[in-house]
């Protein structure tokens, strides 16, 4: 879901140095009566997420806010915010438009945070918050490839039978693409990631594949995820031991 937080811009660099002492509140109105449902076919479903960064007692927190269960993130909505607009309706100092993406597993079991977060409605976009991260200033302008940790109980499942996409880092940890992102290459398709590796600019030793499992895949974070990004911002899961 939450994916490394994308480089800010300067101007939200020059707003982190301001005195602020506390979080700012959200300025939507909560949407009630909402009750997110996951599409019939997640694979390659199309979402959006908006990344709201706050300087607080405690450092940089981001508050990630996710499509999922509501629509697609319709197109027209999407590209008619303006960051101005979502600067305004946060009352914080950075907002990062995380997407369009689109989901590569076939299932997503969410409990705690991740399940109940609050559902707003912006610029007709309904999304729920997913997840509340602190980051460093090292976090939040990370290059690509670089493991960044995010606070998140999910269980990906990635159907047998069904293509994987994975890099392999010259230590030998594995990580399975999660979502491809639309961002840096709007036409990026899912028929494109078999052949993805030839146009990664891959760290020395690093290596893209693709594998089909032959039993179900799953992929827990209980209670953190490390995740990666490439330069498209495409993103990552580590495998790790359950």
């Amino acid at each position: 879901m939450f994916a490394r937080l994308p480089t800010l811009t300067r101007s939200a660099l020059l707003a982190l140095v301001l005195p602020l002492c506390a979080t700012a509140a959200l300025a939507q109105q909560p949407t009630p009566d909402v009750t997110p449902k996951l599409p019939a076919v997640l694979r390659d479903a199309r979402y959006c997420e908006l990344v709201a960064v706050h300087l607080t007692l405690d450092g940089l927190k981001a508050s990630v806010f996710n499509t999922l269960g509501f629509d697609d993130c319709p197109a027209d909505k999407w590209d008619a915010l303006t960051r101005r607009e979502l600067l305004r309706e946060f009352d914080t100092l950075a907002v990062v438009m995380n997407g369009p993406r689109h989901f590569i597993m076939d299932g997503i079991t969410a409990t705690g945070d991740t399940k109940t977060g609050e559902v707003i409605t912006v610029g007709g976009i309904v999304m729920a918050k997913r997840a509340e991260v602190s980051l460093s200033l090292h976090q939040a302008m990370g290059p690509s490839y670089t493991e960044q940790t995010i606070d998140r109980e999910t269980t990906y499942r990635f159907d047998a039978g069904k293509p994987v996409f994975q890099l392999t880092a010259p230590d030998g940890a594995v990580y399975v693409m999660q979502s491809y992102a639309q961002i840096v290459d709007p036409t990026l398709s899912y028929a494109d990631l078999a052949g993805l590796g030839s146009r990664l600019k891959l760290p020395a030793g690093w290596s893209y594949s693709t594998r089909t499992p032959q039993q179900d895949l799953l992929l827990a974070a209980k209670g953190t995820a490390i995740v990666i990004q490439d330069e498209l911002k495409n993103t990552y899961q580590k495998v790790t031991a359950n």
